[in-house]
C-alpha cells in the first residue's frame, strides 16, 4: 500500500515542500496532479502571507497545479481573522509584512497607521519581509510596549528559498518582543485556527470522518502542530528534532505514491 492510500485527503505546506520560493521542487506538481485525479482532496497550508491566498493560487496554476482560491489557507487571512474578532470592528495597526500582506490588511478594512502615529495603535500585526528596518522595530516595539496587541503569522525563524534559509517571521517577531518585552499571539500553524480553516476547505471540518495528514517540511509547526490538531503528520526531509515523532518521513511530496519498500 502506498502512502498516498492510507488517507482520504491533506493538508500539505508550500515553502520547502511543493516549491522552494516559487520554483517547484522536482515531482510536486506531478504528485498533486496524481492526487487530484485519484480524488483525494488537497488543501495548502501556509504560514506565508507574502501573498494573498489567490496570489499563491494563481502561481499554483502557473505551474500546472488547478487549485481554486479557497484550497489555500494563509497565516495572513487566520492574523486579519483574530484582529477583526478581538476587537469586533477594523482596529487602527501598526504592520509589518510584504505589499500583498499590507493590501491584504487594508482590503480587510483594519486601518494602517504610518510608523509616526504608533500610539494611536490597538495592534501590532507581524509578518516578515526583506525590507524590514530599524523604522519598523521601533514603530512596532513602542506600541506593544504601550499596550497594543501584538500578533503574528508565525514564528519560523526561517523559510527555505532556493540559495538556502532566509530569515523568516519569527525572527522579525523575536526582535519586536526583544524591544517591547511582549509576548505575541500566533495565529499560524501550530495553532489550531489554520488547521481547521484547512480542514474546512477540503470538506473534512465539522467532524466529518475524513482520515486526513498534514505534510510539511518543519517538525516544530507542521508535523506537530497538525498532529495537535488530531491530523497524522508526514515530514518531508529529515528529522532532527527529538521533541516531535512524525507518523511518516519521505524525502519529497513524490514519496507519497511510491511503493513501500
Amino acid at each position: 500500500m502506498r502512502l498516498a492510500d492510507r488517507y482520504d485527503g491533506f493538508l500539505i505546506d508550500l515553502d520547502g515542500v511543493v516549491w522552494l520560493g516559487h520554483d517547484f521542487i522536482d515531482g510536486a506538481v506531478e504528485t498533486l496532479n496524481a492526487l487530484a485525479e485519484e480524488g483525494k482532496p488537497v488543501a495548502f497550508v501556509t504560514n506565508s502571507p507574502r501573498q494573498s491566498p489567490a496570489e499563491h493560487a494563481e502561481s499554483l496554476r502557473q505551474g500546472g497545479v488547478p487549485v481554486e482560491d479557497g484550497r489555500v489557507i494563509t497565516a495572513g487571512t487566520t492574523l486579519i481573522a483574530l484582529a477583526l474578532e478581538r476587537f469586533g470592528r477594523e482596529p487602527e495597526v501598526i504592520a509589518t509584512g510584504t505589499g500583498s500582506f499590507l493590501r491584504q490588511l487594508s482590503d480587510s478594512g483594519i486601518l494602517l497607521l504610518e510608523h509616526s502615529d504608533w500610539a494611536r495603535a490597538e495592534a501590532v500585526l507581524v509578518s516578515g519581509h526583506t525590507g524590514f528596518d530599524y523604522g519598523e522595530l521601533k514603530a512596532a516595539s513602542m506600541a506593544a510596549r504601550a499596550g497594543a496587541l501584538l500578533a503574528a503569522t508565525g514564528r519560523d525563524p526561517t523559510m527555505p528559498m532556493p540559495d538556502g534559509l532566509w530569515p523568516g517571521t519569527g525572527s522579525v517577531l523575536a526582535a519586536i518582543e526583544t524591544a517591547s518585552g511582549q509576548k505575541g499571539v500566533i495565529t499560524g500553524k501550530p495553532e489550531a485556527r489554520i488547521f481547521e480553516k484547512g480542514l474546512e476547505a477540503i470538506g473534512a471540518g465539522h467532524g466529518l470522518a475524513m482520515r486526513v495528514a498534514m505534510i510539511g517540511d518543519r517538525a516544530d509547526t507542521d508535523v506537530a502542530g497538525g498532529q495537535a490538531a488530531g491530523l497524522d503528520g508526514i515530514l518531508v526531509g529529515n528529522h532532527s528534532d527529538p521533541a516531535v515523532k512524525p507518523d511518516h518521513i519521505i524525502a519529497s511530496l513524490t514519496g507519497l505514491l511510491e511503493p513501500p519498500a
